[in-house]
C-alpha cells in the first residue's frame, strides 16, 4: 500500500473515532444535549429501559434544574448537601410527578406536572444517597427513576 493510502485511511480513521468519542466527553461536561436541561438521561422508552443522569454537580448553589419527559429524569446524579431547590419542568406530553426519598426523607412535589408546567420542591439534604422518580402509576417501571448521590 503506498504512502498516500495510508494517510487516507488514517485520518478517515481518526476521524471515525473522534466522531465516535466526542458524545462521551460532551455528555461528561453536560454539552452533550441539545434540549434545554441540566445534564442528559438516556432511557428506553418501553418497560426495561435503562436510566442514567449525567455526573455533574449542580449549577447554581442550591438550585437543581429538573427535566421530566417520557419516560426520563434529566437531572445531575449528584448535588452538594444543604438547602437545595429542585425546580421541575415537565417538557414530556404525560403529567408527570417528582419525588425524593432517602436518609429519613420523603418529600414529594405537589400537585403532578401537566405538559409544560412547572415546579420547585425544596428539600434539606444529607449527605447520602437517594432515589428520585416519578410517582404516577407505572412510570417508575418505565424509566423514570434514578439515584442521587448527595455529598
Amino acid at each position: 500500500m503506498n504512502e498516500t493510502k495510508m494517510k487516507k485511511i488514517m485520518t478517515c480513521a481518526t476521524v471515525m473515532v473522534s466522531l465516535g468519542l466526542m458524545p462521551v466527553f460532551s455528555n461528561a461536561f453536560g454539552q452533550g444535549d441539545t434540549k434545554p436541561g441540566y445534564g442528559s438521561s438516556a432511557s428506553s422508552p418501553g418497560a426495561g429501559g435503562s436510566k442514567t443522569a449525567a455526573d455533574a454537580p449542580d449549577s447554581a448553589k442550591g438550585s437543581v434544574e429538573v427535566k421530566l419527559t417520557e419516560y426520563k429524569i434529566e437531572m445531575p446524579a449528584s448535588v452538594s448537601a444543604g438547602a437545595t431547590t429542585f425546580k421541575v419542568t415537565n417538557t414530556g406530553e404525560a403529567a408527570h410527578g417528582f419525588e425524593i426519598e432517602g436518609n429519613g426523607i420523603e418529600k414529594a412535589l405537589k400537585p403532578t406536572l401537566k405538559k409544560g408546567e412547572s415546579g420547585s420542591l425544596q428539600v434539606d439534604l444529607k449527605p447520602g444517597t437517594y432515589k428520585v422518580y416519578c410517582p404516577m402509576k407505572g412510570h417508575k417501571k418505565l424509566g423514570m427513576s434514578l439515584e442521587l448521590t448527595v455529598k
